[in-house]
């Protein structure tokens, strides 16, 4: 075969199995967990209008999530798929194959430098010591069965890719509609990281390397408008300059793995090497300004999402030296996945965890570095995992919680590792028994990915998953609470919606958030527990006194008690907020008729008829005051139009 078409035969084939994979997350629908923040309840995304577009690019109150790309691909599948599940979740899949087939694209490339720029002796992705290359065998090992030979670098890098591809680890951000970011950001990266070492080449002109290197700028810079994760970026780049494309020279000769005589005077040292970083390093730094900007001088909240005085030095270093040791026991071990992990916040600095942790990352960090000119390739791989996970230690903020859709960038170091293990040992008597190991932990990764999406299928499923992992005590398990009796109440079940809430409350007698008391009002008053829906309402205006909706259904329910002159005040309040809202009107003049002030119910119901003529409720409410007042006529032509209309919503 071929070496294109071997390409392409793998590249369908990678696609196939990940799409097979995913497939069934194309029947989920929509969480309450930040997707409706971001997509079915966020009206920015619904439409390329051009204040949606100013929007995406302009919006500073979510400066902390600074996204405008990931914003622009919703509102796109918007475009073609509106508020289908289906169509968010298939842009997921599809991205993922497209970084699937870029990681396979990536650790051959890597694999290529390796192997053709390693001298003689050198422990590197490529030749093992005393291994010579002999160009003629090389080229027949490639073209060879890989049941009759040593896997091939083709076969290597594949298994490598697939091993990210359908990593457990993978699922989160590609089960999950909000996951597309995380994606996203990483399409764009490996996008620019091929650019880069295609700039680097040794055989690459002049010219061509330059256009390539602004290439990978541009790239990084769409991947920087994507999402934040990729902010560690520059030190990837500067592990690929120490290994494979051996930049250095004698800058740092005691690490510096030898120099290849293919790339001649391109060992350019360190300051060159780092100078070259600037534009990474700027477009970085601007989206930092950004947030800064968005955090303190829009909202005017710096400490809130922050929380610099929560934690100790100590403390922040700790959990540092914990995430950065996760990440790795967890590609390699990954048990007892799920959507929330909570060890980082509440755990001393000096637990067992944490110190177990930092010691194996200081003695790998230590190990590497001593052995820099013997591993060369391990000690980048370890420079560049430090590197990528610096946004997700919390240095500057508060400390995130661990979440596998944080391993996406890292899982492809991991992934690199894999491959490159595999390569080495193909002129061993292992060879084919450890691609056999490396395959059948592929087919077990695949397994547990398909137990994994079954998690993110629907709400109940999620948020019953979510809540059996959280502690009692835990800061997030109310809004968990909060949104599964969210999801029961759009369920029509009522009672479990209440059980919910009332959890929930329990948690949080004060709660900082409106929906939590509003929500469970509403879930009484479908009961027509008028009394006990009032009491609900009444914490709800205590915690946001402007909420339009809680001021509105506070009213109707003092109205169904009898409370006139209260509801006449909460609805009056409502109709400061919003003056023409309609129902807010309609509400209003219901209840100054029942109290029997006739002429203000005409006026406020006529208003309410003014801001929606198909209400058939206020044609239905004015014809009873008319009938009050003495109007049989106007009563009967409004009480008939309230049947016509009613009939009318009837009809399919």
């Amino acid at each position: 075969m071929r070496p294109h078409h071997r390409t392409t035969a793998i590249v369908l084939a990678l696609v196939a199995v990940v799409f097979g994979v995913f497939f069934r997350t194309l029947e989920s629908g929509f969480l309450r967990w930040d997707d409706d923040i971001n997509v079915f309840e966020n009206p920015h995304v619904q439409g390329l209008t051009a204040e949606n577009l100013r929007w995406m690019f302009t919006d500073f109150e979510q400066a902390i999530r600074y996204k405008p790309l990931s914003w622009l691909a919703w509102a796109l599948v918007h475009e073609v798929f509106g508020l289908n599940p289906f169509g968010y979740h298939l842009a997921n899949v599809l991205l993922h194959c497209a970084n699937t087939v870029l990681v396979f694209l990536l650790i051959r490339r890597l694999l290529t430098l390796s192997s053709s720029l390693a001298p003689t002796g050198e422990e590197g992705w490529g030749e093992g010591p005393g291994r010579t290359r002999n160009a003629e065998r090389g080229t027949r090992k490639e073209s060879q069965s890989l049941l009759t030979s040593a896997p091939t670098m083709d076969a290597c890098a594949a298994l490598g890719a697939l091993l990210w591809a359908v990593h457990p680890l993978r699922v989160e951000p590609v089960a999950w509609v909000t996951g597309l970011p995380y994606g996203l950001a990483l399409l764009f990266a490996l996008a620019a990281t091929l650019f880069y070492l295609r700039a680097n080449a040794p055989d690459a002109a002049a010219a061509a390397r330059r256009r390539d290197y602004w290439l990978a700028v541009g790239a990084f810079g769409l991947a920087v408008l994507s999402y934040p994760i990729v902010l560690g970026f520059v030190a990837a780049l500067v592990a690929l300059d120490f290994y494979p494309l051996r930049r250095f020279g004698s800058t740092i000769a005691a690490l510096s793995p030898r120099p290849s005589p293919q790339m001649g005077a391109r060992g350019i040292g360190l300051r060159a090497v780092l100078l070259e970083k600037i534009p990474f390093l700027a477009l970085s730094l601007l989206l930092v300004a950004g947030t800064v900007y968005g955090r303190f001088f829009v909202t005017g909240d710096w400490s809130k999402p922050t929380g610099l005085g929560d934690f100790t030095l100590l403390a922040r270093a700790m959990q540092a030296f914990y995430v950065w040791g996760y990440y790795v026991w967890k590609s390699l071990l990954p048990l007892d996945l799920g959507p929330f992990y909570t060890v980082l916040l509440e755990t001393p600095p000096l637990a067992p965890v944490f110190v177990a942790n930092a010691l194996a990352v200081i003695g790998v960090t230590g190990l590497l570095l001593v052995n820099g000119r013997r591993w060369p390739a391990a000690l980048a791989l370890w420079v560049a995992h430090l590197g990528l996970l610096v946004p997700m230690l919390g240095l500057t903020e508060r400390p995130h919680y661990p979440h596998d859709r944080y391993s996406i960038v890292n899982g492809v170091l991991v992934a690199i590792a894999a491959a490159a293990l595999l390569w080495r040992a193909r002129e061993s008597r292992w060879s084919r028994s450890t691609f056999a190991a490396g395959a059948i932990l592929a087919a077990l990764c695949l397994v547990g990915s398909l137990r994994q999406v079954r998690i993110w299928e629907n709400d109940f499923v999620f948020f019953a998953e979510l809540l059996r992992r959280m502690p009692a005590t835990n800061e997030y398990r109310s809004p968990a609470l909060l949104k599964l009796g969210n999801a029961h109440a759009d369920a029509g079940d009522d009672a479990k919606a209440e059980v919910c809430y009332r959890e929930a409350l329990a948690l949080t007698p004060n709660p900082a958030f409106v929906q939590l008391p509003f929500n469970f009002g509403n879930t009484l008053a479908r009961q027509g527990r008028w009394a006990e829906a009032e009491a609900a309402y009444a914490k709800a205006v205590a915690v946001a006194p402007r909420h339009l909706g809680t001021r509105n259904n506070y009213g109707i329910a003092l109205t169904r008690q009898g409370k006139f002159d209260a509801a006449i005040a909460q609805f009056e309040e409502a109709l400061r907020l919003r003056p023409e809202h309609p129902d807010t009107l309609l509400n209003y003049g219901a209840a100054l008729g029942a109290k029997g002030e006739l002429a203000r119910a005409v006026e406020f119901l006529t208003r309410a008829l003014q801001q929606n003529p198909q209400s058939a409720e206020a044609h239905a409410q004015l014809a009873e005051v008319l009938v009050k007042q003495g109007k049989p006529e106007q009563a009967r032509a409004h009480a008939a139009e309230a049947e016509r209309l009613k009939a009318l919503a009837k009809q399919p």
